[in-house]
């Protein structure tokens, strides 16, 4: 549904000494009207739409049984809220899958934009569409967008920590099983504490294959960090991702270390080992044996590529070293309006954002082509004869991620920091809105221009994975009086009267039932993640370039 006609909030207890709830229906959210950049006028002329589309972002598609997520060791961190960090467990970890499919089913319902009633003309996704890389993950998650049968599980039974098999009480007491105990197992923390429920099936049916409708409309892809790591043939592996590869694509899953062994002991032996090493320690290691798959190894740079869509649309791909194609391109959102999909994954896989100087020197020629004037370096308007665009960029990082300070690099051009990049972009009076995710919550946050025309509003987009589980259906819109409005309206998946504790699961029970063990996580700050009315339904004003 869209939070303009009702939204979900937790409702009763399901046990009256324990702090879970069940989702209900709660009151529609207004829309909120920011005028930080400029102020709208009153002119009575109907508001022209001029592209309109889906915004969806950090799905963290995962083959939650993936022997190469080390979740034995969890059992060894000090966790002191007394359950693992929603980057290693969460509740929901099986369907995601079910919520990606449940987001794109609604987003084709919707059809058209809530304010001006344009149709929608894409769905864009800006990273993390996978979790740990795998070949999996990736083929399911483009297998949404495409529709047919999908799942992320490439075994045919569920193995794995959040079933009763064997486990230390360590580990198993912070994982949530779904399923009902016998009478020699007591419940895991998450039930005993915090009143999570029992899911009879829940196990079976969440690794069942979902019939995905796809989108009915033109899809883009970002890479995100969690994407990243997908690798060349040249690339060097280290050793530990060695390790992890041979446990991921293995019959073994872990669920102790070596007995007499600390994690300290663990990690030097697995950077210091050769293949025969690596091998004897993972022997050597307590396990269940689990089915193997070769679909749980890493994807390859090559593979996330051919992933990207190259439909019926003008993708313009940019061009790296050896003139190899690279996963930031051009699009069309409409005829008066061009995509920017930038790559700011930092090439090592880590959570820092990333934009070096050769893909920066790509960015401004596409910024040139779409602008009629500019700015120099030297703040001076220039004109040339591009014709006009407006401009929407899209990464998986936001402005906030970028180092403040420069930072060095080994050819002598190092990538831009936050106030470099910002400067382009200011530079560029036609860009008008940057959308983003990689946070896990909501943020609107504007950003004026130093010079006479220009400023652009940057929106982040909250997680598919961890709660509110939202989307976005963002209008540009031309309000006839010398302004434009970006209006962006949150869009739940799910209804909280699909949700099932008991009785036969379906993909969009499930989906439900994800959000739902999402919102009750413990410790969760819903204010937070959800922000403030300045960050959800917005009517973003600005001055129209030209």
């Amino acid at each position: 549904m869209s939070t303009l006609e009702a939204t979900v909030i937790l409702g009763s207890r399901s046990a009256p000494r324990l702090p879970y709830q069940r989702l209900a229906r709660g009151p529609a959210l207004e829309t909120k009207v920011r005028e930080d950049l400029c102020t709208r006028g009153r002119a009575s002329t109907p508001r022209i739409g001029l592209a309109t589309f889906g915004h969806l972002t950090d799905a963290h598609v995962l083959d939650a049984a993936n022997p190469g997520r080390l979740s034995f060791l969890w059992q060894y961190f000090d966790f002191a809220d007394g359950y693992p960090s929603s980057g290693r467990f969460r509740p929901q970890d099986l369907l995601t899958v079910h919520v990606l499919d449940a987001t794109v089913r609604k987003l084709n319902a919707v059809r058209f934009g809530p304010i001006g009633q344009r149709a929608i003309d894409c769905l864009v996704t800006t990273g993390d569409l996978t979790n740990t890389f795998a070949v999996s993950e990736l083929s399911a998650a483009v297998g949404v967008f495409k529709g047919g049968s999908v799942t992320s599980h490439p075994t045919a039974a569920y193995r794995g920590v959040q079933d009763h098999g064997p486990a230390p009480r360590e580990l198993s007491k912070s994982i949530w099983h779904p399923e009902p105990e016998n009478t020699l197992i007591s419940p895991d923390d998450w039930k005993a504490l915090h009143g999570y429920p029992t899911v009879p099936g829940f196990l079976t049916a969440a690794i069942k294959p979902v019939n995905a409708q796809g989108s009915a409309f033109p899809w883009y892809i970002g890479v995100g960090n969690h994407d990243e790591a997908g690798r060349s043939p040249s690339d060097p592996i280290s050793p530990k991702a060695e390790f992890v590869d041979t446990l991921r694509i293995g019959d073994r899953l872990p669920i102790r270390l070596p007995p007499g062994m600390d994690t300290t002991d663990f990690w030097k032996d697995v950077n210091g080992s050769s293949g025969g090493e690596r091998r004897r320690l993972i022997k050597a290691m307590p396990s269940r044996t689990v089915s193997a798959s070769k679909l749980r190894r890493p994807f390859t740079k090559a593979e996330f590529m051919d992933a990207l869509p190259v439909v019926e649309t003008k993708v313009q791909f940019g061009s790296g070293p050896d003139s190899e194609a690279t996963p930031y391109y051009t699009f069309d959102l409409s005829p008066e309006v061009v995509g920017i999909m930038l790559n700011t994954a930092s090439p090592d896989g880590s959570t820092v954002a990333v934009l070096d100087a050769a893909q920066a020197d790509w960015l401004e020629e596409q910024l040139k082509g779409a602008s009629a004037k500019s700015y120099d370096s030297k703040g001076r308007l220039t004109a040339s004869t591009a014709q006009d665009r407006l401009i929407v960029l899209f990464s998986h990082h936001p402005l906030s991620t970028f180092d403040k300070e420069e930072q060095s690099s080994d050819d002598g051009r190092p990538p831009l920091n936050r106030s470099a990049l910002l400067e382009l972009l200011s530079r560029y009076p036609n860009v008008v809105a940057w959308l983003n995710g990689h946070r896990h919550k909501h943020k609107v946050t504007p950003h004026q221009s130093k010079y006479e025309y220009g400023g652009f509003w940057e929106i982040t987009t909250a997680s598919l994975i961890d709660y509110p589980q939202q989307s976005r259906i963002v209008e540009l819109m031309d309000n006839g009086d010398g302004t434009l409005s970006i209006a962006a309206t949150l869009v739940d998946h799910s209804t909280p009267e699909s949700v099932r504790h008991e009785g036969e699961q379906t993909a969009q029970s499930l989906a439900a039932l994800s959000l739902e063990l999402a919102m009750n996580r413990p410790g969760l700050d819903r204010a937070e993640m959800s922000g403030g009315i300045k960050d959800q339904n917005v009517d973003l004003v600005l001055k129209k370039p030209f």
